[in-house]
């Protein structure tokens, strides 16, 4: 809440994990395994340093200039091959392409274009706070059906889906490759399961896939959009996790019509994505900056993944429990006998910062549950932040 003179102003999209994470990161000796930023250590900052000053050298005249709504056209040409290439989602030419800042944006542009109040939105449950968080603010109803370990129950999906009148049905939103918390990754049933119900009730299906090449099995799971043969799947996926956040790089790919509509909504928030940015990706594209930066990425996330497993293990035994991902950022524990969102500002006392497990889900919240993320601290940081989670999740003495 702000205050201006004798008036308040509220803001209406307000998320009290998100404002403390970034309130509180920050503080000197706070570790933080709250948020999921990237591992610095794994930017190729001479390559990018190289290629910035080669295009604004070379092509300053157009890279610094105001660019297209949809997207530098030579970025888009780049990005479909890459999807081909490294995804295996052939089929997207450029206009399939829209070049969005970060993928965060197209979740955003997306429902405001496509959002009404009451309409249904379909989900996992737990999911990515901040997506339900954007449908609801366009006056979406949130239906959300339980994670298993493999992925999204998707005979619940399928109920959820039936029980709504057909006009207020919108589109399915789903994470199939290292799902944000729990780390899951949807197996192929599941895949045509979902792809069935898209048809059956004539929905869309909107992909969220910013993990999918940072994979610690050796395989890289078949995208939902590889295997959408009716063109129902909006696939959205970033460079911010094998590159560098900082570029603000996403792309939504799908259905050329929609993207384009999509794109006029996005013409009211920023007119364009940020050219440099957009010269510069389709250069570490055109180099293969980017694919051959993921194998650094992938060495040193399963490094970390396997730390944090190894602490977590050794200081809490058997009063912790959890899937460990094959792909992504975070691992989503249960720790028994702990209300983890009683727990999180004495845990910010003690110098650590977790995402509470509850504010993931979009109904029935499980308390006891904890997003961790391994990506970003050290080795040394990883296993004293877990060891202060130790003392401050302690049973307390009878």
């Amino acid at each position: 809440m702000q205050r201006m003179g004798s008036t308040e102003y509220v803001s209406r999209a307000t998320n009290e994990d998100l404002e403390r994470i970034l309130a509180y990161a920050g503080r000197p000796g706070m570790i933080s395994l709250a948020g999921g930023l990237p591992d610095p250590s794994v930017f190729p900052r001479e390559e990018l340093s190289e290629i910035a000053g080669m295009v604004i050298g070379e092509m300053g005249q157009d890279a610094l200039q105001y660019s297209a709504a949809m997207g530098v056209p030579k970025l888009r040409e780049r990005i479909s091959r890459y999807m081909e290439e490294e995804l295996g989602i052939g089929g997207q030419g450029p206009d399939s392409v829209l070049v969005t800042t970060g993928s965060q944006e197209s979740l955003f542009s997306i429902s405001m274009s496509l959002l009404r109040e009451g309409d249904a939105v379909f989900t996992e449950n737990p999911t990515y706070f901040v997506a339900y968080t954007v449908f609801r603010e366009f006056g979406a109803r949130v239906r959300p059906s339980p994670m298993e370990e493999d992925g999204i129950d998707t005979h619940s999906l399928e109920a959820a889906v039936r029980s709504e009148e057909p006009g207020r049905r919108k589109f399915i939103y789903v994470m199939p490759v290292a799902q944000n918390p729990t780390g899951a990754s949807m197996g192929e049933e599941k895949k045509r399961h979902i792809l069935e119900i898209a048809s059956q009730y004539d929905l869309m299906v909107i992909e969220d896939d910013p993990y999918g090449l940072i994979n610690y099995s050796g395989a890289r799971p078949r995208p939902l959009k590889s295997m959408d043969g009716e063109g129902r799947v909006i696939y959205l996926s970033t460079f911010s996790k094998v590159l560098a956040p900082g570029l603000r790089i996403g792309w939504a790919a799908g259905d050329p019509g929609l993207l384009s509509s999509v794109s006029r909504v996005k013409q009211l928030i920023d007119l364009n994505t940020n050219t440099l940015s957009q010269y510069i990706c389709s250069e570490a594209l055109e180099r293969r900056l980017i694919q051959r930066n993921i194998g650094r990425v992938v060495e040193a996330y399963r490094r970390k993944r396997d730390w944090m497993d190894q602490a977590l293990r050794s200081e809490f035994g058997d009063r912790v429990s959890y899937v460990l991902p094959d792909s992504g950022m975070f691992i989503f524990a249960r720790f028994q006998g702990v209300d983890t969102r009683k727990m999180v500002m004495r845990a910010v006392e003690s110098g650590v910062l977790y995402l509470p497990g509850d504010s993931t889900f979009v109904s029935d919240p499980d308390y006891s549950t904890a997003r961790l993320n391994f990506s970003y601290p050290g080795r040394e940081e990883i296993s004293e932040g877990i060891r202060r989670l130790g003392r401050v999740f302690r049973p307390s003495s009878p």
